[in-house]
């Protein structure tokens, strides 16, 4: 048992003893006086002692330490106060009594004062104002109350008794300092005790209860016979105290607690005082008057409190009904933009479709937004998306239905249309997104790519948004700044372009697995470039041809153009025209363009260390825009380089004009390559606004004339207009110039008047494995050597 246990045992012993003195003596057993006398004091002091020692209990807060201090201290001074004033009480034939009843009277009263002040200083919850006001009527109500029965029990008999003004006084601010006591503990029984455990304030309050009771009915037990009655009220008090104390040790720290609901006591008033009044009434009616007038005050205290509740209850009811209200809006709209969410969304567009009429959605992706965000920060970023979304509220009606999906993704919800009414809204959403965006410092244009999908007897939310996905989708495919309708039939294709991509990443993978060294046989397929259309025995997928450049004046082999082949295990030879989107469009474009790069780098010295001055000078290899925003595409190209042993010199990079149109990452790019000596090629010279632009910004060091101003040239005057006019730029800038998509020899002779040294076609090679070329370039050396 713990040293506060002991104690508390101790004191419920002396408990005990005063009630056996109190029954013998009440009994008429002649018994000592003096172990009455020591009772008191002997309970108090060890009372204190635990109160000492809950002051000092581990982990208790500052002000929890200080109000069991105070309490060590006010039960000192109740402590001496009881005991001059017991001693009185024993010896009433003493002439001092009365003296000695007064003398006790200090210690008590600032005994009880100290305790009020100590439970006063305790802190708690904050409240609002309607709160204090309950509060204070709850306390005004228990205060009048009891205020009502100290009189009635009490003071009036005393009063009437006793003449001695100042015996009268000292009693009445005894008892008055009671009821502070009683409001302050009261206070912290509906407050919380911060601090404090809440057991021990609860038992606190019993014992200032007990207290107030026994000065409540202190003239009741005034008999000599029962002297004992009153030291036993106050062994109680000292015993609750000591419990609260001992708790206080064990428990340290208070968890924190939350007041209640709201209080009981002032309907408890209520009934007492109805009661006394009652029993007044219908007694000897002495005293009514002061009674009822204790009753009215405690009932229109009640009423008061009952109206100021009602008010804070439906100001209470209002906020809660706003903050619904608020967290409603919240959960259903975007927080950015105050647009409806994606959640939201769904519930409107679920609840159209359950409707009779035709629904469209647009689904909007914003076009490289992403850049805006990486460039200039979120908080441009941000500002645009705030700038979209109000465009495109005004882009529609007002019944019609804005939403952000989330990101740079919005959608919009189009009732009783069918296609032709949405792709008008397409329109305007572009009219709309065609003035540029001022933000902080920065005037930005921003276009979007928009999917739009019409619904069918018997659709579904998630078939509806999947239609306006892939129409989206197609939209980007056919370029930025446009919008597409879905028809039946695109998810049939969609889904087989996906199986596609994810057979041609399985392929990539197998080839990026092996080791450097088999990578020879990759590109050396069996047969010849006649026969890659039947199956092969080869396990391998991926490989390279490439087609000759020959010098237009003699035929020679002057460089190569590397193109990947695609050998499918069951469908046969793919065509690059159906592979090579599905690679772009799912991001495999980069690790299959570093494989070409690795491969052909290798094939070209290979080629240089096997053939000498007879080999091919130079090997291109065609780069996607992807690539060029890659961040690790000019470290691929140096690894590429010098894991084959092969100088910058003898490669070409060749890059279509659309890859690097407004796109500084790519151009940034270039200039890097440009720098390590790799030659650059524009590809597909002159499809496309941006040429001559595109001369000035971008490093090449050749132009290469799209096949379309080849076809024709002998026989359309003005593609071989558009023919000299390249090579006349070619010359001027001193670039290269190289035609593509020769295929007669009247063409080769019209080239050559024009200027043209370089051509590449079906009239001199179509793509041809490695040996092939090798044969070609240099035919008596291919026969000897085992390594072409």
């Amino acid at each position: 048992m713990s040293s506060s246990r002991r104690l508390v045992a101790a004191v419920a012993a002396c408990l005990l003893a005063e009630m056996l003195w109190t029954a013998l003596f009440a009994s008429g057993v002649p018994v000592p006086k003096v172990p009455a006398l020591l009772t008191v004091p002997l309970a108090l002091g060890l009372a204190a002692l635990i109160a000492r020692a809950a002051a000092r209990a581990p982990g208790l807060p500052a002000a929890g330490r200080r109000f069991w201090r105070l309490m060590t201290a006010s039960i000192a001074l109740i402590g001496v106060g009881a005991t001059i004033m017991g001693h009185a009480r024993l010896h009433p034939e003493d002439p001092d009594a009365l003296r000695t009843v007064q003398a006790s009277a200090p210690a008590l009263v600032a005994g009880v004062g100290l305790a009020l002040y100590a439970l006063l200083r305790l802190p708690t919850r904050s409240m609002t104002r309607g709160e204090w006001i309950r509060l204070g009527l709850d306390g005004l109500t228990v205060l009048i109350s009891t205020a009502t029965f100290l009189w009635h029990l009490a003071l009036r008999p005393m009063l009437e008794r006793h003449t001695d003004v100042r015996l009268a006084l000292g009693l009445l601010l005894l008892s008055m300092t009671c009821l502070v006591a009683l409001v302050a503990v009261m206070k912290v029984v509906l407050l919380g005790s911060g601090p404090v455990s809440p057991r021990s304030m609860r038992l606190m309050a019993a014992a200032v209860l007990v207290g107030g009771l026994g000065s409540a009915v202190s003239p009741l037990i005034a008999s000599p016979r029962w002297v004992g009655l009153q030291p036993m009220i106050t062994l109680v008090e000292a015993l609750l105290v000591a419990c609260a104390g001992s708790v206080a040790v064990s428990a340290g720290a208070a968890p924190a607690t939350r007041a209640a609901a709201y209080s009981k006591l002032p309907y408890f008033a209520v009934a007492a005082t109805s009661l006394l009044l009652a029993a007044v009434a219908y007694g000897d009616h002495t005293d009514v008057g002061p009674v009822a007038t204790g009753a009215i005050a405690v009932s229109a205290a009640v009423g008061l409190r009952q109206l100021v509740a009602l008010r804070d209850n439906a100001l209470l009811l209002s906020s809660v009904r706003r903050h619904e209200q608020r967290m409603r809006y919240q959960a259903s709209h975007d927080a950015l933009t105050g647009l409806v969410n994606r959640a939201r969304f769904a519930e409107l567009l679920t609840s159209a479709l359950l409707g009779q009429g035709l629904v469209a959605v647009l689904l909007i992706d914003l076009d490289d937004f992403k850049g805006i965000n990486d460039t200039l920060g979120h908080g441009v970023g941000d500002e645009v998306l705030v700038t979209v979304a109000e465009r495109l509220r005004r882009a529609v009606r007002h019944d019609d239905v804005v939403a952000r999906l989330g990101g740079d993704e919005f959608a919009m919800l189009l009732r009783d249309v069918d296609a032709v009414p949405a792709v008008d809204v397409a329109g305007r959403i572009h009219d709309a997104l065609g003035t540029p965006i001022h933000t902080t410092g920065h005037e930005l244009l921003v276009h979007a790519s928009v999917g739009i999908a019409t619904s069918t007897p018997g659709d579904v939310l998630e078939t509806l948004l999947r239609n306006a996905d892939l129409a989206m989708y197609a939209a980007k495919e056919r370029g930025k700044g446009g919008h597409f309708v879905y028809v039946p039939g695109m998810t049939t294709r969609i889904v087989a372009h996906a199986e596609l991509g994810a057979q041609l990443r399985d392929a990539i993978d197998a080839e990026l697995s092996r080791p450097s060294g088999s990578s020879r046989e990759l590109s050396r397929p069996s047969g010849s470039s006649r026969e890659l259309s039947r199956p092969s025995g080869s396990s391998r997928q991926l490989f390279l041809l490439y087609q000759p450049i020959v010098r237009l004046d003699d035929g020679r082999t002057a460089a190569t153009e590397a193109l990947v082949r695609w050998r499918h295990p069951s469908r046969g030879v793919v065509p690059p025209l159906e592979f090579i989107p599905a690679a772009e469009q799912t991001g495999l474009i980069v690790p299959l363009g570093r494989w070409v790069l690795r491969e052909a780098c290798r094939q070209q010295a290979t080629w240089l260390r096997d053939l000498g001055t007879a080999a091919p000078q130079s090997v291109s290899v065609n780069v996607a825009g992807r690539q060029l925003t890659d961040p690790q595409f000019v470290a691929d190209v140096v690894a590429a380089l010098d894991d084959a042993g092969l100088d910058a010199r003898h490669l070409t990079l060749e890059v279509t004009e659309t890859a690097v149109l407004d796109s500084a990452e790519a151009v940034a790019t270039l200039e890097a390559l440009r720098g390590l000596r790799v030659k650059l090629a524009l590809d597909d010279f002159g499809t496309a606004a941006s040429s001559l632009g595109l001369l000035l910004t971008c490093p090449v060091t050749s132009l290469k004339l799209d096949r379309t101003f080849v076809a024709g040239i002998t026989t359309v005057a003005r593609q071989e207009a558009v023919a000299t006019a390249v090579i006349r730029m070619a010359q001027a800038l001193d670039l290269a110039a190289v035609a593509e998509g020769i295929e007669t020899q009247e063409q080769a002779r019209m080239l050559r008047h024009l200027g043209y040294r370089f051509g590449q076609g079906y009239l001199y090679a179509r793509p041809l494995p490695p040996d092939e070329v090798a044969a070609m370039s240099a035919p008596a050396l291919a026969g000897r050597n085992p390594s072409i």
